[in-house]
């Protein structure tokens, strides 16, 4: 919930249950929205409650659970989150992040229309929140510019879930009829199809101030609708990008059938509409260094997570001297402590959580350990792609918060995990908090310096992750971290200095190994990226491990040792997608029934699909696109990678992959389109030399004029 214009907000004084009211910020038909401060975990929150004297109460306190339940089934950056729903003093509410901004219809009525940028980008960001309520199973059926805000950070925030239903299931006509499809005002029921309309119709509104239909009844605009008086968008804005115009009018197309079929498909044509220059600002870019879905984020992960100058730390951040923990607590706490800076040891993370649990039940002040335990609930989250890891990272940090507000560490973990959650400027709020706490971190440093890479601010990020390093010059994973930005600026040779200096500093640590590995494969060093993989094995025989070498054998042709590997990862951790889809590629050259290839390739969908509604990362969408595309499922396989590209158009790696699966797909002009992006971008043309699914690819004549301009300049 949020706060937006309307009515002045009007002061009170007063509780409901441990909330007290500060503020009326709006009011509906049957309740009220309040700015409210949440007594139990000391923070703001909006709170939304049944007018007293609502008519008919039982059915209204239902519609308002049914609104909370859709809100929370939602779990999307650009969907305020529902906390929780209760009853007090006899009313019933529910409460959210209290958030500062103006709904896109007032911004519209006091400064007039958006510019095409703009607007494009609002319509990506609502595309997502559109598209997480679609994968919750759920019609949003209200969407309009009056129910989505603009923050005071930027943030795109769809509102109002009042009249969210389940897909699929018999409805009445409701919602705003400027929006509504004329399939819905004949009597049809309503359907992605008929909310991609609505987006449409919030574009149009945006880029313009007016509808392309008119009437403030349904009978008004079906006529509108019937009579032949609809406005087109590019007699009202011809300075507009005619692609731009064209993806506006294909969602508010008055025939379903012509609109687009999903909100990735819009999000795609949108990001072409400009050039695929702009990524969406609540998605942070993605790389697949480690074990993790990205090196970019893991090492900003690992950068924010390590405590690198222990002792100028204390002395910033003291211990509460009321909150000391008697002797035996303290020393399990020193045992996770001492766990947690070396996270990347076997069983470390398994083995400090328990006991930070246990420090923090034995004493509940004991702000520190609170801190710990966010921290490492956080690496799990990350390690082990395991969203149950989340909740507790993030309320383990508040608990601290609320105990010692002055603890820095908290609030970068909190940063890190907004981060790593799409919520950017949540992560640059705690984050900057951070600094305030204590201006030496240098992990919040290298946080921020991740978020502004996301936010396209390259200069200032290398400046950000410089100083880290300053700071912290013997921290193995803020220099990792800095590695990983010269990797997405395609700067090779200096990524592999500041991971070689890393892996030098913690010589027993598998994930440096794993990353020089990494970087050597992009560098076409094989045997070099062999021994790193190995020696990371060694140390940790984890799935990911082996995976990785796995799919570097793939890459060699080696596909008998590739399958060992493969199947060894899959019986260390039978949930990780990407062992099942290299398995299901190596299964395909090695005479396994097709069959069992495409059973292989089905788990590896499987597993994927819903990693990927939860993050939106964008390689893990290009994965699934490769996937389908091995299947020979075009209309599955093409947007995926679409939306894949728009969201993270500067990854060399990325466009690789999007190379590939149109290649798989049979789309040559499409592969050599792409596969010349990647190089430009800096994928290293004896890279693509030995991958096996690109063999035809190769061998086309066009192939080498597709790299060779990049080979020239090189």
């Amino acid at each position: 919930m949020t706060a937006g214009p309307g009515s002045a907000p009007v002061p009170l004084e007063g509780d409901w249950g441990p909330f007290q009211l500060i503020e009326k910020v709006g009011e509906g038909s049957f309740g009220e929205v309040y700015r409210a401060y949440d007594t139990t975990l000391q923070r703001e929150v909006a709170l939304k409650l049944l007018l007293p004297a609502a008519l008919d109460r039982d059915s209204q306190a239902q519609a308002m659970l049914k609104e909370a339940r859709a809100i929370a089934r939602v779990r999307h950056p650009n969907v305020v989150s529902v906390y929780g729903v209760e009853t007090y003093n006899d009313r019933v509410g529910f409460w959210s992040d209290f958030v500062n901004g103006k709904t896109l219809s007032a911004i519209v009525r006091a400064d007039g229309p958006f510019s095409a940028k703009e607007a494009a980008l609002i319509g990506i960001d609502l595309c997502k929140a559109v598209g997480a309520v679609h994968a919750a199973g759920l019609l949003h059926r209200d969407i309009k510019c009056g129910n989505a805000m603009r923050e005071s950070g930027g943030r795109i925030l769809l509102l109002d879930f009042g009249l969210t239903h389940e897909h699929g299931t018999p409805s009445r006509m409701v919602g705003t009829a400027l929006y509504m499809a004329p399939e819905i005002l004949n009597g049809q029921p309503a359907s992605i199809a008929s909310d991609i309309y609505a987006l449409g119709i919030l574009l149009f509104h945006l880029l313009t101030g007016r509808y392309p239909v008119s009437g403030d009844t349904f009978t008004a605009v079906v006529s509108s609708h019937s009579d032949g008086s609809r406005l087109t968008l590019l007699d009202m804005r011809p300075d507009l990008p005619e692609a731009l115009a064209r993806v506006v009018e294909i969602a508010a197309n008055p025939d379903p059938a012509k609109r687009y079929q999903s909100t990735g498909q819009m999000i795609a044509a949108l990001s072409d509409a400009m050039g695929q220059s702009q990524p969406s600002p609540a998605a942070p870019p993605a790389h697949r260094n480690y074990l993790l879905w990205g090196a970019l984020t893991f090492a900003a992960l690992a950068a924010s997570l390590t405590l690198a100058v222990p002792s100028l730390r204390n002395a910033i951040v003291p211990h509460d001297p009321g909150a000391a923990p008697i002797s035996s607590v303290h020393d399990d706490y020193q045992k996770a402590h001492t766990l947690l800076e070396h996270y990347y040891r076997p069983q470390a993370l398994e083995t400090a959580i328990p006991l930070l649990q246990k420090t923090t039940a034995k004493d509940p002040a004991f702000a520190p350990a609170f801190a710990d335990l966010g921290r490492a609930n956080l690496l799990q989250f990350i390690h082990l792609r395991d969203t149950k890891f989340i909740e507790p990272t993030r309320q383990a940090s508040l608990r601290a918060l609320s105990i010692m507000p002055t603890l820095a560490s908290a609030h970068v973990t909190l940063g890190t995990l907004y981060f790593w959650t799409g919520k950017a400027d949540l992560a640059s709020q705690e984050l900057d908090q951070a600094l305030k706490m204590d201006k030496y971190n240098a992990e919040a440093y290298a946080a921020l310096g991740s978020l502004l890479v996301s936010q396209g601010r390259n200069s200032e990020a290398e400046a950000m992750m410089q100083k880290a390093v300053s700071l912290a010059p013997e921290n193995w994973s803020i220099l990792d971290r800095l590695g990983s930005y010269y990797d997405e600026a395609g700067k090779y040779a200096q990524a592999a200095e500041q991971y070689q200096r890393a892996a030098d500093l913690a010589p027993d640590n598998p994930r440096a190994q794993n990353n020089l590995g990494y970087i050597n494969r992009l560098r076409n060093r094989v045997p070099q990226a062999e021994a790193a993989y190995r020696k990371s094995i060694a140390l940790e025989p984890t799935a990911g491990h082996y995976r990785n070498l796995g799919q570097l054998l793939l890459e060699q042709a080696n596909f008998t040792e590739a399958k060992v590997a493969l199947e060894n990862a899959v019986k260390r951790k039978p949930d990780d997608y990407r062992s099942w889809g290299f398995l299901a590629v190596v299964y395909s050259y090695t005479g396994v029934s097709p069959a069992k290839v495409e059973e292989t390739y089905r788990k590896a969908i499987s597993l994927a699909e819903d990693l990927a509604r939860q993050t939106q990362n964008a390689y893990v969408i290009a994965d699934l696109g490769n996937y389908y595309a091995a299947l020979g499922k075009p209309q599955q396989s093409e947007p995926l990678l679409r939306q894949a590209a728009a969201l993270h158009p500067d990854s060399a790696e990325l466009l690789y992959e999007v190379a590939k699966g149109y290649e798989l797909l049979h789309n040559r002009n499409q592969a050599l389109l792409w596969i010349g992006k990647a190089v430009s971008a800096g994928m290293p043309p004896g890279f693509l030399a030995r991958v096996p699914q690109l063999s035809a690819l190769r061998a086309d004549p066009l192939y080498k004029k597709a790299i060779d301009p990049v080979v020239t300049k090189q």
